[in-house]
């Protein structure tokens, strides 16, 4: 099994559960465009059902497209700020 197998895989299981909270450690770093955007999509969608996601990530793009608050770490500090996403 691939390691983006292992990481889509993960995610499935993890939602399984129906978690309030659902924490992801780069959950598309090893996936190619298109399961990156699957696994946006299925992200996005447990947050339009409610659910708290929090993604760490190195992609701003992606944190951009996936977060209502962004927290970035930089040289030791923490800038938060509420990106207004409407979804």
């Amino acid at each position: 099994m691939s390691t983006g197998e292992r990481q889509r895989l993960a995610l499935v299981r993890a939602l399984m559960v129906e978690p309030d909270v659902l924490l992801l450690d780069e959950p598309t770093s090893a996936l190619d465009d298109g399961a990156t955007d699957a696994v946006e999509r299925v992200i996005t969608a447990r947050k339009g059902l409610g659910m708290t996601v929090v993604i760490v990530t190195h992609d701003i793009d992606q944190g951009r497209r996936l977060a209502d608050v962004q927290a970035v770490v930089d040289n030791g500090k923490v800038d938060v700020s509420d990106i207004g996403v409407q979804r």
